[in-house]
């Protein structure tokens, strides 16, 4: 069974955030397709649209997309670019049905390859597990031939998410474009749960020293119901429990990991570094501890539960 100090690293995690292109402040990153370098694009033209489908990995309010690669084409468009969110019909196929809408000037857009972030928070677009999108993009005629390109992998594109089209509807079996979306962080959060079960000096306490930000160091500080140096034990999971025990008090916590300590007679500190890792955003980790006490009612007193939900 993995120690408690390596819980964190071996939370399920969703997509690993490339490291130049840092989410902002409250978003967790959702899924993504960005291939590194990318081998091959799409024009967007007058006569051709582009769309890239994406799945949803996540509940909550998608916040902000990127497209990783994209740039002019033929030099410097004269006409907008315009980009539209759009749901897609039971097949995956993508649907005129808009959940957002931008139109962007060409200075907007990179000139050379590179990355376009989408904030998409003023259009409160709520998103469920499971949920085909797509991201369309259209131009117009200008006064010249230069357009925009759309870049990604083909052909042979990899990505299992979704999928890319042309004119709508037509769907390009072995090309994927380039696509990050985030999620908004339902986190930094430390919350107790339950009632415990007293010692000597009544229930111990579990609690966090600092919000549970990731790329910080809190602590989990853990009370002492004896009043003297203790055996005591720490328990570690994903998901909350609620398990009679035989011992007077209840289980709170599903086990995936545990860790023994001598605690001393004033309480102690657990050190909880968090990594700096986006895809650790928005998880969950629960913990409760139990001190052994000749006062509790059976000889083991249970400190309340106490759920970390992971952010930024």
């Amino acid at each position: 069974m993995p120690s408690v100090r390596r819980l964190l690293r071996i939370a399920p995690a969703t997509l690993l955030l490339a490291g130049s292109l840092a989410a902002q402040s409250g978003d967790c990153l959702d899924q993504e397709y960005a291939p590194s370098p990318p081998t091959n694009g799409l024009q967007i033209t007058p006569s051709q649209a582009v769309t890239q489908t994406f799945t949803v990995g996540s509940d909550g309010q998608l916040t902000r997309i990127e497209v990783p690669w994209i740039e002019h084409f033929n030099g410097t468009p004269t006409a907008p670019l315009h980009i539209e969110l759009v749901t897609t019909g039971p097949t995956g196929v993508p649907t005129t049905q808009s959940l957002a809408s931008l139109t962007l000037q060409a200075s907007a857009i990179p000139s050379t390859r590179g990355p376009l972030m989408l904030d998409l928070r003023s259009f409160n677009v709520t998103v469920q597990t499971g949920q085909v999108l797509g991201l369309a993009m259209s131009t117009t005629t200008g006064a010249s031939r230069a357009t925009y390109a759309w870049w990604g992998e083909a052909p042979g594109g990899s990505y299992d998410g979704g999928k890319s089209f042309i004119h709508g509807t037509t769907q390009l079996d072995v090309w994927d474009v380039s696509i990050r979306t985030w999620i908004a962080s339902p986190g930094p959060a430390a919350t107790n749960y339950g009632t415990g079960h007293a010692g000597t000096q009544g229930v111990p306490a579990l609690t966090a020293s600092a919000a549970p930000i990731l790329g910080t160091n809190p602590s989990l500080q853990v009370g002492n119901s004896l009043g003297a140096t203790t055996p005591a034990a720490l328990l570690a999971g994903f998901r909350r429990a609620s398990q009679p025990t035989p011992f007077g008090g209840t289980l709170l916590v599903q086990i995936v990991a545990n860790l023994t300590l001598t605690l001393p007679a004033g309480g102690g500190l657990v050190p909880m570094p968090i990594p700096s890792d986006n895809s650790l955003c928005g998880g969950v980790v629960d913990f409760q501890c139990l001190v052994l006490d000749a006062g509790a009612s059976q000889g083991i007193a249970f400190s309340p539960g106490l759920e970390l939900v992971l952010g930024m």
